[in-house]
């Protein structure tokens, strides 16, 4: 927001937080003019320095002291975050790992269809979107709210149309379609809608999915024009974009990753959209080398750092010994800063029973004790892990106890979910 728009409402607090994300959408000028103080005396002069700042956010990071939320509670899998904390948030944020490795379930999953770009539109991703919406509307994820995002206005109103006219044409679906335009839960509105990148920071849908748009034009070339991506800042709105969803990713392409030539672009916009179609392939796969390199290429980590973590005696030698009775382990699973030490997994369920948090991780990865022995396992547990505490002094004084405490938990949720 601007500095001016939120004046009134400041001076009527006795205390004023200003929160805010500076790897979203910042304020735009278009179709406005914007008030910037006189400049007659000293204080205009005050007034007129503090508005020429970008935004309320960025004068408050500048004057005053402030605070990371780092944990996400919007996308229900891993997969739908990854991306966006490896390339905008430099690894930081806590994301809780998928309790399940089945690739059912995928995050994003990719449509490819054979379209062509004509004036700035994609008549052939618009009707694969309608009958993408005929499947979910008639399917298992039918009560799914969604949204659909398109990258450019010409390809929004494409989209628009093709679903107007099959509207016209298949009773069935018109109901559907002005069922889901009129949704609201709560009070709240959560109907489906249409937009570009421009105008989507904000909303959340449980399943979004994307127009990409780019394909071949008549001389067989891929000229794909960026927009407002290639600006600086613009890969912000990527960022808005590909973390709207809470539950899945649709994403329609006509092209492949390989077909952008972005090399040239001055800023990232351009570049960090190209990576993401190669990532959402990568997921859309079930390609771990794949995931892994895209990731492991947006953002260099420390990896001697964390996985030190993870080759501590303690889980090396927890997973070791439950490996060694049967079970199937794996170790430092998840990504960002809410890594699971040691995960006890369960072919025939497809999904880990059990998380072992052991206190050295927990201690090297937050500041505070509440923070390591309160919020970080009560934050997995509200994603559908349970979560077992292994002290290390316990362990090495008594390992075989801790073992049979481990099997006794193990045996006990088992019980339960049968």
């Amino acid at each position: 927001m601007f500095i001016e728009n939120t004046f009134f409402c400041i001076i009527r607090g006795k205390n004023v937080v200003v929160a805010g994300d500076a790897k979203q959408l910042r304020p735009t000028t278009t179709f406005m003019r914007r008030y910037m103080g006189g400049a007659d005396d000293e204080s205009d002069l005050t007034l007129q320095a503090a508005l020429e700042v970008e935004s309320l956010l960025d004068l408050a990071v500048a004057r005053f002291d402030s605070v990371n939320i780092t944990y996400h509670y919007r996308s229900r899998s891993q997969g739908l975050i990854d991306f966006s904390n490896r390339a905008f948030y430099d690894n930081r944020l806590r994301i809780s790992p998928d309790v399940t490795k089945s690739l059912k379930n995928r995050a994003i999953e990719r449509i490819k269809v054979n379209g062509t770009w004509s004036d700035r539109r994609n008549e052939i991703e618009a009707r694969e979107i309608v009958a993408l919406l005929k499947k979910i509307f008639k399917g298992r994820e039918r009560g799914s709210t969604i949204g659909i995002i398109s990258f450019g206005m010409e390809q929004q109103s494409c989209i628009e149309d093709a679903i107007d006219r099959e509207s016209k044409s298949d009773p069935e679906f018109r109901a559907y379609i002005l069922k889901e335009k009129n949704r609201k839960e709560d009070g709240q509105d959560i109907s489906l809608f249409v937009k570009n990148i421009e105008n989507v920071q904000g909303d959340e849908r449980d399943i979004i999915i994307f127009s990409i748009g780019y394909a071949r034009n008549d001389n067989d070339k891929v000229n794909a024009h960026f927009g407002s991506l290639s600006v600086d800042g613009g890969e912000n709105r990527l960022n808005v974009a590909v973390t709207r969803a809470k539950k899945k990713i649709y994403v329609v392409t006509s092209i492949e990753p390989e077909d952008l030539k972005v090399e040239s672009s001055k800023n990232n916009g351009p570049k960090l959209f190209k990576t993401y179609l190669a990532y959402a392939r990568a997921v859309s796969n079930g390609s771990q080398a794949e995931i892994k390199a895209v990731l492991d290429g947006l953002y260099q980590t420390e990896e001697k750092k964390s996985v030190a973590a993870l080759t501590v005696p303690v889980e090396q030698q927890i997973a070791a010994k439950l490996r060694s009775l049967g079970y199937e382990v794996d170790t430092n699973l998840g990504s960002g800063t809410n890594k699971i030490a040691v995960a006890v997994y369960d072919k025939k369920k497809d999904r880990y029973i059990l998380g072992i948090q052991v206190d050295k991780t927990l201690f090297n990865s937050d500041e505070t004790a509440l923070e390591r022995d309160v919020f970080a396992c009560r934050f997995l547990e509200q994603k559908g892990w349970n979560i077992m505490r292994v002290w290390s002094r316990d362990w090495w004084h008594n390992a075989p106890d801790v073992t049979e405490r481990i099997k006794k938990r193990i045996e006990a949720i088992c019980g339960n979910n049968d």
